[in-house]
């Protein structure tokens, strides 16, 4: 329906209801990510407490400083200038380098230039299949059945994962627990799940 031949009700309700979802959206997105930074932060203090390797401090949301390369490597790698002499464009890269001689980096740039560190991991797909009592069910549904069939009860994101795939392999776990806190931000942005606990976080079912 074009917007310009709106009644002016009917336009402030979509424009609150778009204000709202917008703002849902982005609460959902903090919690969720949050929540499931402190799972994994707590897995991996786990891992390298049996690994007995040094226990990274937890970012908290915090930039991480990415190291960079040195001046010197910078410079091997910058594209040659078109239309500029060769005399002119070799004085440009010796001031550019703190007056570092070309020929120390050329071809010695992966013994003497310091690499930039690289940490990241590409996804683990996910790929679990639930219980047979919750078959045909959507993951969301199957929490929501776990949670009003008990509605005393209270349940981490672990706990939730336990229920409704067992034992998953450590792989499989950081991306289900994003799953899970994901589906229970916004079970509680709609007023169906509540949280009773921090440390770890534990919800159950509204009353």
């Amino acid at each position: 329906m074009p917007y310009a031949i709106l009644d002016q009700s009917v336009r402030q309700n979509l424009e609150q209801e778009r204000d709202r979802l917008t703002s849902d959206r982005d609460a959902i997105i903090k919690q969720a990510v949050a929540a499931a930074t402190s799972e994994i932060d707590k897995t991996l203090e786990y891992l390298n407490g049996l690994l007995g390797g040094e226990i990274a401090p937890s970012t908290n949301g915090k930039k991480i400083e990415i190291e960079v390369p040195a001046i010197a490597e910078v410079a091997e790698v910058k594209p040659k200038r078109k239309g500029r002499g060769k005399a002119k464009a070799t004085e440009e890269t010796k001031v550019e380098t703190n007056d570092v001689p070309e020929k120390k980096t050329r071809g010695k740039k992966s013994e003497d230039a310091p690499k930039q560190k690289r940490n990241v991991k590409p996804p683990v797909p996910f790929d679990a299949t639930m219980k047979r009592d919750f078959k045909g069910m959507t993951p969301a549904e199957a929490v929501y059945k776990v949670m009003s069939g008990s509605p005393s009860d209270t349940y981490t994101t672990d706990e939730m994962i336990e229920v409704l795939y067992g034992s998953l392999p450590s792989v499989n776990m950081p991306e289900a627990r994003k799953r899970i806190a994901l589906m229970m931000a916004h079970g509680m942005r709609k007023g169906t799940y509540e949280k009773v606990g921090e440390n770890p976080s534990r919800f159950k079912i509204a009353g």
